[in-house]
């Protein structure tokens, strides 16, 4: 049986959102150990994220490139206990927290 040509598009495509979507998660996951950037999901700034992130043995490296964002550096098992209060880790890329970022 032939499948139109419309519905053997929409595979194609969707194949390709699917792949796109796991690259974006795998290229975002922080690190077992090292540089990532805290995110308040709340809109909190950064500088309100310090105490947490200090209470659970991260260092604090510097803030991201938005007001929300905090550069830490540590172990993912210290920065997972944040989510509980609506932050969230993130891989730190060199291209959104190299040297453009605020310091």
């Amino acid at each position: 049986m032939r499948v139109p040509l419309p519905l053997r598009y929409a595979f194609v495509s969707g194949q390709a959102v699917l792949v796109l979507a796991g690259v974006a998660v795998l290229s975002l996951w922080p690190p077992r150990e090292g540089a990532m950037v805290l995110v308040a999901l709340d809109g909190r700034d950064a500088g309100r994220l310090a105490a947490p992130a200090l209470d659970t043995g991260l260092s604090l490296s510097g803030f991201g490139p938005f007001p929300n964002m905090l550069l830490v550096s540590g172990e993912r098992a210290q920065a997972a206990r944040l989510l509980d209060r609506g932050v969230i880790a993130l891989a730190a890329p060199g291209g959104l927290c190299g040297p453009g970022a605020r310091t």
